[in-house]
Formats: C-alpha cells, structure tokens, sequence
C-alpha cells in the first residue's frame, strides 16, 4: 500500500551572509514530518479543537511571537489562570499530534569564517532535510510518496528556495542520490494566512531549539515535544534530527536537554 507524507517548512533568522545579525547569527530551517491522513484526520483536529476552546474560531494563528508578547487574539494570555491553561493544553496537543521534527541550523558567522566561497545556509538546511526525508520515510515505507510544503515568502525568495529545491531533486545531495529522492513529488507553497496547522507547529517548536543552540542551554519549552525529535537507533537526535552546522552540537548540551526530560 502507497503511503503519502506531508513535509512542513519553515524557518528562522535571515539566511543572507552578508549582513550578520550578531544578536542571532543564525540561520535555521526546521520540518514537521507527517502521514496525510494523520495531518487530516489527527492533528488538524487536535489544534482546532484547542483554538475553538479559547478563541470561538478555528482562524487563530499559532505564532510563537505573538504568544510570548501576548499581542493580537493572544491577549488573553495576561489573565495567568487563562495562561496557565491555554498553555497546558496547546503542550498536550503537540504531544498527541503524531509527527517528527526535524531542523538544521547554521551558525552564520562560524561558517563565513571557515570557508572562503560559504553555501548559502538555505540549500544546507534544505539538503539536510531532504536527506532526512530519505531515512525517515522512504527507507521505511518503500512505495511512499511525499510532497514539501513551505510558508510563502515574496515571490523572489520562493523562486531561489524552488531553484534549490529543483537542483538537489536533480543532482542529490551528499548523502543521497537524485533517484533515492524520486519520491518527494512537490514542492508548494502556502501563505501564512491560509492557517496552515504544519507550519504553525513548526514555528512552535522551531524557535525554541533555535534559543537552545544560539544560547547553550536548553529552552523549557523543548522537553515539551524533544520525543518528537527524529533520532538515531542509539537515542541521539545529533546529525539525525538535529544538525548543526559548521560544528556538531555539543554532548553536553544533549545530556543537560535529556535531563529535564526525566
């Protein structure tokens, strides 16, 4: 039986090496890995249901940077007991939804340095995630089909991510070949207006690994949903689920997010 994949999207930070944020000198794309009909009939569900609860409306976008500022429908997390509760409930939902996690992150300035002509940290992140694509899907479902969905940007920005796309479809990476990617069909784009649950999830989850790696200690939220994290048979989510380039994460970071998640 075929069994068809949805890849979510998204990113964080600026992927241009030219001009460097030093308060986040990174660039990091993360991807939310599911089964159509557990997208459908699951996680839509789950968060709707969660956005009915406290906003009367399914149209709520979930944006980590309107919840930490408590701004637009979010406003209602300054009353603490509401806070407390939405809160405890949008964790059990991302829980209960069934998807892995993936993201890749680039630390800009470490990578300018280290090399004299830098890939643009965009096609490292994308080939990375496309790889993973490989292992956690058609490695396990050989007649599996998959199709990529990305946030919508301008439409210069989703023709360089489109270009890159086509090009590793074409060549591969280094790590899989172009006929070992036959089997992610697309590559679309949504806005973020059209309410798209994916990538809501992986803006909930994307910028608290984003605060672990730049910062070195792991972010409360991320014990929230570490289980979700793509890992290797030994347990590890480093260069699996979890790449960080130009140098690995550190053991010790690992071992300091396994324990709060005792």
């Amino acid at each position: 039986m075929d069994e068809e994949f949805l890849v979510f999207i998204d990113e964080t930070g600026d992927h241009s090496l030219q001009h460097i944020d030093m308060e986040y000198p990174i660039f990091g794309l993360g991807a939310l890995f599911c089964k159509y009909d557990h997208y459908v009939r699951h996680i839509n569900p789950i968060f709707d249901d969660l956005k009915y609860k406290y906003f009367n409306k399914r149209h709520v976008l979930l944006h980590s940077t309107d919840i930490r500022r408590r701004r637009k429908d979010f406003n209602i997390l300054l009353h603490p007991e509401t806070r407390e509760n939405f809160f405890n409930d949008l964790n059990t939902a991302i829980q209960e939804a069934p998807f892995f996690f993936v993201t890749s992150f680039v630390d800009k300035l470490k990578h300018s340095e280290q090399y004299v002509d830098p890939d643009n940290p965009y096609d490292l992140t994308l080939s990375f995630i496309m790889e993973r694509s490989f292992f956690l899907i058609k490695k396990r479902y050989p007649n599996a089909k998959c199709r990529f969905i990305a946030e919508s940007r301008d439409h210069a920005e989703n023709s360089k991510l489109l270009k890159t796309f086509e090009y590793l479809k074409t060549v591969g990476t280094s790590f899989v070949s172009a006929a070992e990617l036959e089997f992610i069909s697309s590559l679309d784009f949504v806005k973020k207006e059209e309410n798209e649950t994916g990538h809501q999830i992986v803006d909930l989850c994307l910028y608290p690994l984003a605060r672990t790696y730049l910062k070195g200690e792991c972010h409360p939220s991320v014990p929230i949903f570490y289980d979700k994290i793509y890992k290797s048979p030994s347990g590890s989510p480093s260069g699996y689920g979890l790449k960080t380039f130009p140098s690995g994460i550190s053991r010790t970071l690992i071992e300091e997010i396994e324990s709060k998640c005792r």
